[in-house]
């Protein structure tokens, strides 16, 4: 008899999540790009803000819950089992942790850019900043979010197709800023020295 070893053929969650936004699953990233575009311009056209739509999306969840758990009351007579709603102490610890993790990994980022990284990387830094509060002056937070979701299904794989362009690119731009900003640096070492020699 042969081995009845039986393989787990469940995906992972992360594995789907890649392969929607490598669009390897096709129809799954164009159903969720469908969806979340025919959202928002129902949003746009009825005028509703983010606030209220998350608001509403709570009554609805509370309110179907409160039928549910009056109905099972009024069908069974037993209380409705929440015992699979509780957190257990190795999520809620192991949640901690990644939360920690992203805090500090944010502060290193914005010490080594702010203090240790040279003048390229800081000023995209800003620069990407600035852009984004002006962005955020244009839009309401959910045209943010579906132009957010589309960059993410494209970037992905445009990057996976010309990667190695796009970062010999960046390379070639980084190497030329660099050479602007020494040879500006020279330009103002020699006015400092020449208005030196004047003064003198």
């Amino acid at each position: 008899m042969a081995n009845d070893v039986t393989k787990d053929t469940s995906p992972k969650s992360e594995d789907v999540l890649e392969d929607m936004y490598l669009w390897r699953r096709t129809k799954l990233a164009f159903s969720v790009l469908s969806v979340s575009t025919a959202t928002w311009v129902l949003i746009n056209i009825y005028g509703f803000s983010s606030i209220t739509i998350v608001s509403w999306a709570a009554m609805a969840i509370v309110s179907m819950v409160f039928l549910w758990g009056t109905l099972l009351r009024l069908v069974s007579k037993v209380e409705p089992d929440l015992s699979g709603l509780e957190m257990s102490e190795e999520f809620v610890a192991e949640t901690a942790r990644s939360c920690r993790k992203l805090m500090e990994a944010m502060v290193r980022w914005m010490f080594r850019v702010g203090a240790e990284s040279e003048w390229f990387v800081f000023a995209r830094t800003i620069l990407g900043f600035w852009i984004l509060s002006k962005i955020g002056n244009l839009l309401d937070f959910h045209t943010f979010l579906l132009i957010g979701l589309v960059i993410s299904l494209i970037v992905p794989k445009l990057w996976e197709k010309n990667g190695d362009r796009i970062q010999k690119l960046l390379r070639n731009l980084k190497d030329r800023s660099n050479e602007a900003y020494d040879n500006t640096r020279e330009k103002i070492w020699k006015m400092k020295e020449e208005r030196v020699k004047k003064t003198e």
